[in-house]
């Protein structure tokens, strides 16, 4: 190896090419960080539900911990609360030098510093003390901001409308139609989204898959004609 200005081999050294190399299996969403849907019941449900804010980023946190507050005092031991975000579900792959890494699934929710509140027999005094819990630093233990509501009626629970709204969006969630990126799962005549290359965030067509599924062909229309386009598969989304 010739000698560089630094030493043998300090600034001469050329990367190899990958021989015999494999991409690495999808990794799915931990099932503990993954979202969870509750059940919303009927209008006679004792569950009452309502509209509350987080801190930025702290949607899915800040669900996971109310689902786990317990009360004190009489009602010592009771977990009376429910928690929702609506989520979407990207698989994605990150790009590191010429490595080929796995996807990894990733859920982003779609009202952001929002969260669906779910109380058993509703607000009272007692859960609402649990829910504005603060650290020794003064912020929420949960990371909660508020409770959407009047001065004069308190939080405000949500109606039949919003209710039909949440029960839709938690069933489009459990069968799998908030997977914007699913493996195998987009169909020919599907709405959707490059997200890549120079037609990133145009809207198209899913036409099919090409070379073993790693690559996915999309029909878009542009001033008046037709093409067809070939992204890897990852860089196809569905259409929201």
């Amino acid at each position: 190896m010739p000698r560089g200005q630094h030493g043998k081999g300090y600034n001469t050294a050329q990367a190899t090419p990958q021989h015999n190399s494999t991409i690495a299996m999808d990794v799915p969403i931990e099932e503990g960080r993954r979202n969870v849907v509750p059940n919303f019941g009927g209008r006679r449900s004792p569950v009452r539900w309502y509209i509350a804010t987080t801190a930025p980023s702290r949607e899915l946190s800040a669900a996971a911990s109310i689902r786990q507050a317990t009360l004190t005092g009489c009602r010592a031991g009771e977990t009376p609360f429910l928690a929702y975000v609506p989520c979407e579900f990207f698989w994605r792959r990150s790009v590191r030098s010429n490595l080929r890494v796995p996807r990894r699934e990733q859920q982003f929710p779609i009202l952001r510093h929002y969260l669906f509140l779910g109380v058993i027999g509703g607000l009272c005094d007692e859960t609402l003390a649990v829910l504005r819990e603060r650290d020794i630093d003064g912020r929420n233990v949960h990371g909660l901001v508020g409770i959407l509501g009047s001065p004069t009626k308190g939080p405000l629970q949500i109606g039949p409308v919003g209710m039909r709204w949440l029960r839709e969006r938690g069933q489009e969630e459990v069968d799998g139609l908030t997977n914007r990126t699913p493996i195998g799962a987009i169909s020919s005549g599907e709405p959707v989204r490059a997200t890549s290359g120079p037609f990133a965030g145009f809207l198209g067509t899913f036409v099919s898959v090409a070379e073993g599924g790693a690559v996915g062909v999309i029909s878009l229309s542009m001033m008046g004609s037709v093409c067809d386009i070939r992204l890897p598969i990852e860089d196809v989304e569905r259409a929201a």
